[in-house]
């Protein structure tokens, strides 16, 4: 439980253990995209990120996650709605039955300021954890299949100039010695 906006909010975190799986920091430079998406560096099939972005004038914009052979994982914010998204629609193998491509949306507002995203990835999960300015947090989970070789990182911009204002990222060490 947090107080949030002078509201008592039920929040979720990722647990604190999750430290000691952290390899070597890597941290990305501030980038701004327009009308495209622009690789950042990163790889890695199970990955911590956390990452400011600030909107800008796009439509849609955040980060591509497990991305490579034509596949992507897309996690996102839509200005024209105020909502956090989680697209796994080219995640990977998604043909097996017709409803497992989907994009899970929620509510968050921005007001132009910036979005903040912790981000846990592995080989078949996606956990996103998204806050505005105001201290509101909304998270969400979805399975995705993509191939072992989809491991990049990406930015993104629809319609529009974002800003990743900072990126921190580790590679995730196996919880099975």
């Amino acid at each position: 439980m947090r107080t949030v906006n002078g509201k008592t909010q039920l929040v979720q975190q990722s647990v604190g253990e999750l430290k000691v799986l952290r390899g070597t920091e890597t941290d990305v430079p501030a980038t701004t995209v327009t009308n495209t998406t622009t690789p950042l560096g990163v790889h890695g099939s199970t990955l911590e990120l956390k990452a400011d972005l600030t909107p800008g004038t796009a439509d849609r914009f955040g980060l591509d996650v497990r991305t490579g052979a034509g596949q992507r994982t897309r996690i996102g914010y839509d200005t024209t709605t105020g909502e956090v998204y989680l697209d796994r629609t080219a995640s990977g193998a998604t043909d097996f039955d017709p409803t497992f491509s989907s994009t899970e949306h929620a509510p968050l507002a921005l007001g132009g300021k910036p979005l903040r995203l912790h981000v846990l990835v592995d080989a078949s999960s996606v956990e996103v954890y998204a806050e505005n300015a105001r201290g509101e947090q909304v998270v969400l989970t979805d399975q995705i299949l993509p191939d072992p070789s989809s491991t990049g990182v990406d930015l993104f911009a629809d319609n529009g100039t974002a800003k990743l204002s900072s990126l921190k990222a580790w590679r995730l060490a196996s919880i099975w010695k």
